[in-house]
């Protein structure tokens, strides 16, 4: 999984909650929305996870993912941000595959995961 958040201490704690489980691996963090997309085309993730927040403004969110889904990499692109629904329709136009809550919890986020590579194989 990619991450990309502008808090490293945010990107941090999401990628050892990630990464204590077997099954799941986080192969880069970035902490900006133009960096994202270089990322990557240069690691091919499963997951691309893009926190919104203060570190990263809206249109760079959406332009991010769009950025990402366009380039037609294998990468599925998940939205998490304190208020979800106002990501909603920028975030299915721009092909996102989810968008969750920031406070989701542990086990609802790893399920959320696997649920992608199910339904959404590279």
């Amino acid at each position: 999984m990619l991450l990309v958040d502008g808090d490293k201490d945010v990107r941090e704690e999401l990628n050892q909650m990630l990464s204590n489980d077997g099954g799941l691996r986080v192969i880069g963090e970035v902490k900006s929305g133009e960096a994202a997309l270089a990322e990557a085309r240069k690691l091919s993730p499963d997951v691309a996870i893009l926190l919104a927040g203060d570190d990263m403004p809206d249109e760079n969110i959406i332009y991010s993912a769009r950025a990402i889904t366009e380039a037609q990499l294998t990468s599925r692109v998940l939205i998490m941000a304190e208020n979800p629904m106002q990501y909603l329709v920028s975030a299915i136009k721009s092909g996102v595959t989810g968008i969750l809550p920031n406070d989701i919890d542990r086990d609802e986020l790893l399920s959320t995961i696997r649920k992608i590579h199910l339904w959404f194989p590279g």
